[in-house]
């Protein structure tokens, strides 16, 4: 009996040890998934026309990654800056520092002092947008051409690194933003004002013939 006893004693810590083991393993592969996934991000831009022949442009940044974001190097490779002109008058939407660097624009989030990382503003989390803001004297078509517009963003602050794992996005290049197509509504409401316009030129001829 005593022997059947220290069996069974002996089976059950050795089913406990293996089953950690099993964790631990399963464990240590989803970290190496997390911290092997590169980080990665898509951008968006739009112009209108500004006084001088500038352009005032619009560029939506979105975080397509695992972690968050907190500086964006626009316009800017290691093979060195890429924008066709020096931009000027740059802005954005979470508190970022904005540095003209060039051409290209430095977009920042961070500020080290005696090895402790201090925040300007918000983080660009996984899966939200924020937007940038330049004028240029470049065309859309001159700033979108590659390999003009391609950009790297970071994870902490601009290191000059591209495609480091758990540091810096791949190289991707900024797109034309598309232009929405008029809602069915906004067209039959546009046909109304035209037809109420029509009625109404139509009314006061007849009045004053």
């Amino acid at each position: 009996m005593h022997i059947k006893a220290d069996l069974m004693t002996h089976l059950t810590k050795l089913t406990a040890n293996r089953f950690a083991l099993a964790l631990a393993v399963a464990a240590g592969l989803a970290a190496s998934t997390v911290a092997s996934q590169a980080q990665s991000a898509t951008a968006t831009i739009s112009g209108v026309p500004a006084a001088g022949g500038d352009f005032d442009y619009t560029l939506t940044l979105k975080n397509t990654g695992t972690q968050s974001l907190n500086s964006f190097w626009y316009g800017w490779t290691t093979s060195g800056n890429n924008l066709p002109s020096d931009p000027i008058s740059a802005a954005n939407s979470l508190g970022w520092v904005s540095n003209i660097a060039g051409n290209s624009i430095q977009w920042d989030n961070t500020y080290n002092y005696y090895g402790y990382t201090y925040y300007y503003g918000t983080p660009l989390a996984a899966g939200q947008s924020a937007t940038f803001t330049f004028v240029s004297a470049s065309t859309l078509s001159a700033i979108t051409q590659s390999p003009s517009g391609e950009s790297v963003a970071y994870v902490g602050g601009i290191d000059g690194s591209q495609g480091v794992t758990g540091d810096s996005t791949a190289v991707f290049s900024t797109t034309i933003a598309a232009v929405p197509e008029p809602s069915s509504m906004g067209v039959v409401a546009a046909g109304s004002l035209v037809l109420a316009a029509g009625f109404k030129l139509r009314n006061e001829r007849s009045k004053a013939s």
